[in-house]
């Protein structure tokens, strides 16, 4: 059997590429269990400390300033948002237009001629037709420009409206608390613009002679809107005066939940935490994904390791068909480091973590310890 240092020596390139993926890989689970640590430990904190406002002549004589608050109700806009070129005024909390243009777009086609040689340009066929981009398609860097030229810059830019003034009651939502309404719907309307050559053709204004046959430079637009007003939101933070703003807790985590519908405090915390739960878990497959291909490219070394260790003998990967052990190893190595996290903190979330990244061992040691007893 060859040494460590010789398997090391044979195969360094790929076995340092994988080290560097089981380094990251371990990064962005250490990062990831953290942040989901302080995240709950937050969200708990936040949830012991909230009150519920029910709008009453009670509460009027009642200071809440800087204490979280859970408010549930419509969305009261001060001013409407207005496109006026395209004649929309909207009462919402924000308004998207999404501009396109019509442009050339480049494809190719690469062919393989078996041991023929060429050049680049013999070896591909380019292609070229005209589409509705979101952004500038650079005509500059076509392989054939003639013919093919697209505007430098869009004449109308994409932008998104927010409004100066948005109420749950008497209480004001605050710049990042608006920033938090992202759930978009597209807005259609049958008033047509003033301008004739604006064209309304199915929700969507265009910037053209022809709707129907449009040419490179002509603009499609699209409006959206997100918070219509009279729509029931539910929103937990900080009053300070009598604006809603991010509250903060003594960790230093900012806690800003906003949740469509008339929803209760104990609704919006469990929402959020089903949230966080599915970003932590996509991102332990994340940093898992990556330990895994760092053990399959230390597969070699891992076998001369594991080898020499009795109880480990059963974790080596076949040298004929590795997967199945590395997809082991990675998967234990993946949530004993999740386990760590955990522990101190959350004692059983740490302990059944550990418990399940260390399945794979005991169940392959007792199996060991087993068949030594039978012999």
């Amino acid at each position: 059997m060859a040494t460590l240092s010789e398997t090391f020596r044979a195969h360094w390139l790929i076995a340092t590429f994988g080290l560097g993926l089981f380094i990251a890989g371990s990064s962005v689970l250490y990062w990831n269990e953290g942040r989901a640590v302080h995240t709950m430990l937050a969200l708990d904190e936040a949830y012991a400390d909230i009150y519920s406002m029910q709008f009453t002549e009670e509460e009027q004589d009642l200071s809440f300033d800087n204490r979280i608050v859970h408010l549930s109700g419509p969305i009261i806009c001060g001013e409407p948002l207005t496109e006026p070129d395209y004649n929309i005024q909207l009462m919402a909390v924000k308004l998207r237009r999404r501009v396109q243009m019509y442009q050339w777009v480049e494809e190719s086609v690469e062919h393989n001629f078996g041991e023929s040689v060429g050049t680049e340009a013999d070896s591909r066929t380019y292609y070229y037709t005209r589409e509705w981009r979101d952004k500038i398609v650079d005509s500059r860097n076509f392989y054939n420009r003639h013919g093919h030229t697209n505007p430098q810059r869009f004449p109308i830019e994409s932008a998104v409206q927010v409004a100066d003034a948005v109420y749950i009651g008497k209480y004001e939502l605050g710049a990042q608390v608006k920033n938090k309404f992202n759930n978009y719907h597209e807005l259609t309307s049958d008033i047509r613009p003033d301008d004739s050559g604006i064209k309304l053709h199915l929700g969507l204004y265009y910037h053209t002679e022809d709707v129907f046959n449009p040419e490179v430079g002509d603009l499609r637009i699209l409006f959206s809107y997100a918070g219509m007003e009279g729509e029931m939101y539910s929103v937990v933070g900080r009053l300070q005066g009598n604006k809603l703003e991010p509250y903060v807790t003594t960790r230093g985590v900012p806690v800003l939940l906003v949740y469509p519908g008339e929803i209760s405090a104990l609704e919006v915390f469990r929402l959020e935490y089903r949230a966080q739960v599915l970003h932590t878990w996509w991102w332990r497959f994340i940093g898992w994904l990556l330990i895994f291909f760092g053990v399959n490219c230390n597969t070699k070394l891992l076998r001369v390791i594991l080898l020499r260790v009795p109880l480990l003998i059963a974790l080596a990967p076949d040298s004929h068909y590795p997967v199945t052990g590395n997809f082991l190893i990675a998967f234990s190595l993946a949530l004993t480091i999740a386990a760590v996290a955990w522990i101190l903190h959350r004692p059983v979330i740490g302990a059944c973590l550990f418990l399940a990244g260390a399945s794979p061992y005991v169940w392959l040691t007792r199996n060991i310890v087993d068949y030594q007893r039978v012999d």
